[in-house]
Order: structure tokens, then sequence, then C-alpha cells
């Protein structure tokens, strides 16, 4: 891509996006959005739900789109209409289409059967979730020529200095004294939100087409709050592992393989421990 491009970044109030637009706003100009509340100065209101993005895509003259938003998940509620998320869906990679769209997918794109899944795997969801991920992905792949499907795992760390919110809940449990049960069959690809930022950072301002799982080495959801936990300077004394209960509506083994992210952005994951030391600082 050519420098200074122009990008647009839908969900720049959320976790994942705060930290975005401070990487992106490091190469060249971005234009925030938000939902209820703005968080960086000039951002335009976005509501996934009831806004058409074709308007904002012309009068910024926005080159590329990066969908950060969470609308996938909040399409998971019983009240949210499937054909309403759809239309919407289309609608929205439409109005961007002509632009480098860059959309962050989800490790709960697949069954979690077998894990360390590759970009070429076929996606088989078994949540609704998983599902409207899917849906998501098909219209960028299917509407748009220029483009990069990025999937996660787990995100977790400090973003602007705040801790996430799944460790920031565990860690005030734990100093209550209460006792935490966490899987050790549950296996994702866990990546410091900061990295993360940076190796889609790096995949937006490159001319690479297609699909990237952005994500940390496999381990299982015990082995993850433990690590953090240690690190935080918290005894995991009161973590319990347990296995996953027969009749869970979960995927399993999510974990990702992360070979091509490492060709792409030569960026190596930082061990849980490590990461969290460096980013609490």
């Amino acid at each position: 891509m050519k420098p200074k491009q122009r990008v647009l970044l839908l969900g720049s109030a959320g976790y994942l996006g705060r930290t975005l637009t401070a990487y992106l706003q490091s190469r060249g100009d971005v234009v925030p959005t938000h939902r209820s509340q703005a968080r960086f100065a000039g951002s335009y209101h976005y509501n996934f739900w009831t806004d058409d993005i074709s308007s904002l895509v012309k009068h910024q003259q926005i080159d590329t789109v990066i969908i950060a938003a969470s609308m996938a998940y909040e399409a998971t509620h019983p009240s949210s209409e499937r054909t309403l998320f759809e239309q919407q869906g289309e609608r929205l990679v439409r109005g961007c289409q002509q632009c480098r769209v860059i959309y962050i997918s989800s490790d709960g794109i697949f069954d979690g059967k077998r894990g360390l899944y590759k970009e070429s795997d076929i996606p088989t969801p078994i949540t609704l979730y998983g599902q409207n991920l899917q849906y998501l992905e098909e219209r960028v792949q299917s509407l748009c020529s220029n483009y990069c499907i990025i999937r996660p795992s787990y995100l977790y760390g400090y973003s602007l200095s705040q801790l996430d919110a799944r460790l920031s809940l565990v860690q005030e449990r734990l100093l209550a004294g209460e006792r935490l049960s966490f899987f050790t069959d549950m296996i994702k690809s866990p990546m410091e939100v900061n990295q993360v930022a940076a190796a889609i950072t790096s995949l937006t301002y490159s001319e690479y087409i297609g699909l990237v799982h952005v994500a940390g080495e496999a381990m299982s959801v015990y082995d993850f709050h433990r690590e953090a936990m240690s690190s935080l300077g918290i005894a995991s004394e009161h973590l319990s592992a347990v296995q996953m209960p027969t009749d869970f509506a979960h995927p399993k083994d999510t974990s990702l393989d992360i070979s091509l992210m490492k060709q792409l952005t030569k960026i190596e994951p930082l061990p849980v421990r490590l990461a969290l030391q460096r980013e609490g600082r």
C-alpha cells in the first residue's frame, strides 16, 4: 500500500480498537468511529444496526476500512434477528468494497474438534457467534477484491494502560478470596493486545490478500490464567484445574496455526508472563 493511506476504523472505542487506533496513528491518517461514546478526537458516530457506512467512506475519502466492531457477538442475543444481521452485514461490506477491507474475525469460526487450525481449513462454526463470523467472512471474500481477514484468539493485556476485562475480573475475585476453576482441555491461542495491534497494523499496510491467524502459542485456559495471575503477583493456589463437561456448548480446542503470521509480520508472540510484565510497567 501507498504511505499515508486514510484508514477508517470501525470499533475504535473497544478494547482492541483503542490499542489499534494508537498503532495506526503512528503510520498514517486514521478516522476513528464510536457507537456510544467517542474515545478519540475527531471520532465519527457509527452504528452497525442503523447506519450506512458508504457516505462516511466517500466523505472522508477512505482508502482502507478496518472492521473491528463486535456486531457478530452482539447478534447472538435472542432478540437480534438473524435476517437483520445479514442485511446490515451485507450493507456494511458493500459500502466499503471499493476500499481495502480488513475484517477482524475470531477463532470462534471453528468447531474445536482438533485444534491448530490453518488458514486453509474450512470453517465449521457450532455457535451462533461463529456462524455470524462465517457470514461476514464470506461477504468480504465474495464482494471485496482487496481484503485481509484476521482471526485472533484470546486477547489480553493492557490496552492504553487498562488491563483487559477478563483478567481484571479474575484478579478481583481471587483477591476477594474466591476459588476459581478453569478448563485444562479448552485450548486457545492467547496473544497480548499490543502485539495483536502491531500485527494488524503491519497487515493493513501490506499488500497481502487472504486469511491470517494472528494469535499466540496454544495453551489451556487453565494454564493461561495461572501464568497471567502469577505475572500479576497473585498466587494461583486458589485456581482449580477441571475438565470441560461433556455437554458444554463451546468449542474445545480452537488453537490456531500461526506460521503464516510469523512469516508475514515477523512478530513472535511473547509468553503470557513476559507480555504482562512488559506492558504493565
